[in-house]
């Protein structure tokens, strides 16, 4: 085989296995999707495969320069300054774009290419492109589930750390950063306000839970627009609040809770009627390094805000802390008197304002303490505070109904007896049948209501007991008609048989026309609603007589005898059989 015909069968060779290598590549191109295209720089000419053609959606002729027409108006000017860069720095090209098909729909394409210098010596490009819409909308899907991820982490921590109803942090966060605080040894000072909504469960018995809710967001609101940048404000629980200031002195603290105390007498709205609620505050100081004290301390002080009256503010003392420990004892003394029944009632006369004759008494409560018998005064409001009040007050009843049925055998012309009756106790839904079980002689008793802040509007369950109350044979009181606490409003709702003008008001009557002109009144608006006044607190005969002229009906006071153990009263009772005048209409069992 001569030298020509061996290189003429070489050159069949290579042209056959160059074809099968075109047509391998073309097979392989078409299965990717890639499109493959070539750029003249000098002649400005594009052309396309129809693997490419096809991507773009587009009828192409070998040298048209349609692609700019086809990139998305919003991805335009980045691709075609990428390809400008890389013509003037005769460099490789890669870019990502997408484009707008001719039937409308948008793809995502990835273009790379190479410079080089072709066979005539002028400048080129030979590129690739392809499809990656599913790759990016799959980057995209999964970008938007970390995203959502996270999103669900960070409310799930904000859950963790905050309140739900008011946003604020909530007690865990609130321990955790006091407890961050104490380690912190740049700060020498925090102060604390502790503050709780006074009356709070009076609120959502009287108005119901969600406007409940309503005074807690309204309270809260307030916290927010009194703290200072930096300030800790959260809710503790229920109606409990807490704002922490890191500024130095009581003087920022004390601004914080003027502002608190100003907002609070805006009005909040709950079912069309217009509350101005209020709050007790104690606020307690201290260096950083003793932060995890501060909340008990704060806490005596919001006790002892609670003690003196409520809607108040109060700062830590020591002298707090000594007495928080004598209250304990008290308490702990208190639950044993409780479980032993270590209490007597001691009676005080009610006497007729005319005949000066005994028509009633008041039973008040003393607390047999060994040799010792102690007044209300150096118990009860422990007692109210942690919730004992109710049982003392069924002690109470249990103690006079013993003593009327003593007398009633003895032979005595009882008076009606009257029972305090707490507001908390009005609520118990089990009351009537409670009071069936104890067999309360009907005409007998009268129970007296001394918390009717409450009274404006009568709960459901109150109103049913009342009722019930009634029903058994059993009269109403209030007390301390005059103090601000019995409304006109709740007397008219509540009729109740007897009211009792407060002591306040009869010890400076004798001072002036004008503070017997307000008894007179007070008289005058029980006669309207046809209910007997009582006048406690009469000291002297110049205020029975005084108080007789303004029609009262009943006196009660040291002037006709101070309290007195039962059967050391019963001497002053009348026995059935004489003819001392019937009817009395009242006398009462009290915790005073």
């Amino acid at each position: 085989m001569s030298a020509e015909q061996a290189m003429e069968n070489k050159r069949i060779w290579t042209n056959n296995e160059l074809d099968d290598l075109l047509r391998q590549l073309n097979v392989a191109l078409e299965a990717s999707g890639i499109g493959i295209w070539q750029h003249n720089l000098r002649k400005n000419q594009t052309r396309w495969d129809e693997q490419l053609q096809e991507l773009y959606g587009v009828p192409k002729g070998p040298t048209d320069v349609v692609w700019l027409e086809c990139v998305h108006p919003d991805d335009r000017d980045a691709a075609n300054a990428h390809f400008e860069k890389a013509i003037e720095n005769r460099e490789d090209y890669a870019s990502q774009f997408r484009i707008i098909r001719q039937d409308g729909s948008i793809r995502h394409l990835r273009s790379r290419a190479k410079f080089f210098i072709d066979g005539n010596g002028e400048p080129c490009f030979v590129g690739a492109e392809w499809d990656v819409t599913d790759d990016v909308m799959r980057s995209h899907q999964l970008a938007e589930e970390r995203e959502a991820a996270d999103q669900s982490r960070a409310e799930a921590r904000y859950a963790a750390d905050h309140d739900h109803l008011t946003g604020l942090l909530n007690r865990r966060s609130f321990d955790a950063i006091c407890a961050s605080l104490a380690k912190r040894g740049e700060l020498d000072f925090v102060s604390l306000c502790h503050l709780d909504v006074d009356n709070f469960k009076e609120i959502n018995d009287r108005y119901g839970h969600a406007c409940g809710d309503v005074v807690i967001a309204h309270v809260a609101s307030i916290l927010k627009q009194a703290s200072r940048p930096g300030d800790i404000v959260a809710r503790l629980g229920g109606d409990e609040f807490a704002i922490v200031s890191m500024d130095r002195g009581l003087n920022a603290m004390e601004k914080i809770v003027a502002e608190i105390r100003a907002e609070l007498q805006s009005p909040v709205l709950l079912n069309g009627k217009n509350v101005v609620v209020t709050c007790s505050m104690g606020v307690a100081q201290t260096s950083a390094s003793d932060v995890t004290g501060l909340l008990a301390c704060s806490d005596l002080a919001l006790y002892e805000a609670k003690r003196n009256g409520r809607n108040r503010a109060e700062w830590f003392s020591p002298a707090m802390a000594a007495a928080s420990i004598a209250e304990k004892h008290i308490l702990y003394e208190l639950r044993s008197a409780i479980t032993n029944g270590n209490f007597v009632p001691f009676y005080q006369v009610q006497v007729d304002a005319r005949t000066r004759a005994i028509k009633g008494l008041e039973a008040l409560v003393r607390w047999k303490h060994g040799e010792e018998l102690k007044p209300p005064g150096a118990f009860l409001p422990t007692a109210v505070t942690n919730g004992l009040i109710d049982e003392i007050d069924e002690i109470m009843l249990r103690l006079v109904l013993a003593d009327l049925r003593r007398w009633q055998a003895e032979g005595f012309a009882l008076p009606r007896v009257s029972v305090n009756m707490s507001a908390s106790r009005l609520s118990d839904p089990d009351l009537e049948e409670k009071l069936k079980r104890l067999d309360i002689p009907a005409g007998q008793v009268s129970f007296e209501l001394v918390e009717t802040i409450f009274l404006d509007e009568l709960t459901p369950e109150i109103r049913a007991n009342i009722d019930a109350i009634r029903s058994l044979g059993i009269e109403i009181e209030i007390d301390d008609l005059g103090s601000g606490h019995a409304s006109l409003l709740g007397l008219i709702k509540l009729r109740p048989d007897r009211v009792k003008i407060d002591r306040q008001l009869i010890l400076p009557m004798l001072d002036g026309l004008p503070q017997q002109r307000l008894v007179a009144a007070l008289v005058d608006i029980a006669r309207t609603l046809d209910m007997e006044v009582v006048a406690e607190g009469v000291e002297t005969l110049g205020h029975a007589d005084v108080l007789a002229s303004l029609g009262v009906d009943l006196l009660q006071g040291f002037a006709f005898g101070r309290p007195e153990p039962a059967h050391v009263v019963e001497k002053r009772l009348e026995k059935r059989h004489t003819t001392a005048p019937t009817g009395s209409r009242a006398s009462s069992a009290r915790r005073r």
